[in-house]
């Protein structure tokens, strides 16, 4: 099983690594070839190719689905619904737009735009819009931020400037209850951190400024800010704990076994979380992270530590391939990879500020060549800053938030 989850993980991580897309007929050919080979001893290598051919078609929709070139650059009317929480930086709005639609040109399914100076838009809302469209291209430069891959990763088809708009539709829905929420939130006298907490709460990072951003950025500590993997497993973890220390200390039924409930609680927890954070991608990868490891604890110990977290890699990619273009796929794995290998397998236990110590060091020397790969910023100040503000921000900042 676990070779064939590796199989499986290496193909569709190919697909970072190749230069273009192989054509249809050879996709095809791929395709067939891994199905044929399933059945027979050599199945890992049919599970390589599927996960391969799966990588490209899904990657080959996605550039499908942006804006043609005669399109670049015309203004047209279109209509749509705003997804997401709208960013206010520098006097410009920016937001996407979903379930496009125009009279005269077939459009991408999802927009970004830049509104310089118009009305508030609020997420859930639906507006006609006169845009001017631009393909989704960027500059990118050697240690500079890839926009081209990211807009591709979010599945994003084309960007544009509004310069007229008419609101058809008030906001509604999940996302509606999301943006009020965060206006309550910015409003809250924080001393000028409001934006922090819309980012802890939320996952917005939109209020943080770009001082901000420097000190996150110099520190190592942008993970603590924005919703990511490590808050979600610690609202499951407190649940989990709050049923196991009923459980231990006899308040817990005795007739009703506590470990399912207490994994039930804390998947409960994630989602609800996730849902909050708005269930984008890197919280989807989070929740279905945790939800293989709680499967684990509650039923497949035995098989050890490595089989869920290569299920949970191949899970994520199955459901979107493009994840191996974001930087944060390879930073969340690899920082889970490596703590398992520095802590399974060990005789006993030693004292507790030993091994916060130990994973510090151990997070930040094994993720310097992954850093140094992604041309991301490397701090030397992380592992001292991150040995105090983990504990600070997870066990008081998070919870209180």
């Amino acid at each position: 099983m676990r070779i064939g989850l590796f199989a499986l993980a290496a193909g569709l991580l190919l697909l970072r690594f190749v230069p273009a897309l192989p054509s249809s007929n050879w996709l095809l050919s791929l395709s067939l070839l891994g199905l044929l080979l399933l059945p027979l001893r050599s199945y890992a290598f049919g599970l390589f190719l599927l996960g391969f051919s799966w990588a490209c078609v899904s990657a080959q929709w996605a550039l499908d689905d942006r804006l043609a070139a005669d399109l670049d650059g015309r203004t047209l009317w279109l209509e749509g619904q705003v997804t997401g929480l709208p960013e206010q930086r520098d006097g410009v709005q920016r937001f996407q737009l979903e379930q496009v639609s125009a009279r005269r040109a077939k459009l991408p399914q999802r927009l970004r735009l830049g509104w310089y100076g118009g009305p508030p838009v609020r997420a859930g809302q639906r507006w006609r819009l006169a845009v001017r469209l631009k393909q989704p291209l960027g500059a990118l430069n050697p240690g500079g931020f890839d926009y081209e891959a990211w807009l591709l990763a979010q599945r994003i088809g084309a960007t544009g400037t509004v310069k007229a708009g008419e609101l058809l539709q008030p906001a509604s829905g999940p996302s509606a209850w999301r943006d009020g929420l965060r206006q309550k939130l910015l409003a809250v006298p924080a001393h000028g951190r409001a934006g922090g907490l819309a980012a802890l709460v939320l996952g917005d990072d939109s209020g943080l400024t770009t001082a901000d951003w420097r000190l996150l950025q110099d520190t190592g500590t942008v993970h603590l800010l924005v919703i990511s993997g490590q808050h979600i497993v610690l609202l499951a973890g407190l649940l989990y704990a709050l049923v196991a220390g009923l459980a231990r200390y006899g308040c817990w039924p005795s007739r009703i076994p506590w470990l399912p409930w207490a994994c039930t609680a804390a998947m409960a927890g994630g989602l609800c979380y996730g849902l909050l954070a708005g269930f984008e991608v890197p919280v989807q990868r989070a929740c279905l992270m945790l939800a293989v490891i709680l499967l684990w604890r509650l039923r497949f110990r035995h098989l050890g530590v490595w089989t869920p977290l290569l299920l949970a890699l191949c899970g994520v990619l199955v459901i979107e391939p493009l994840a191996s273009l974001q930087p944060g796929f390879w930073l969340s794995f690899g920082a889970v990879a490596l703590l398992a290998w520095v802590f399974s397998g060990r005789l006993g236990a030693g004292p507790w500020w030993q091994s916060w110590w130990r994973a510090q060091w151990c997070l930040s020397l094994g993720l310097f060549p992954v850093l140094l790969a992604l041309g991301l910023p490397i701090s030397v100040s992380a592992p001292l800053a991150n040995l105090v503000a983990v504990p600070w921000v997870s066990l008081l900042v998070v919870p209180l938030a």
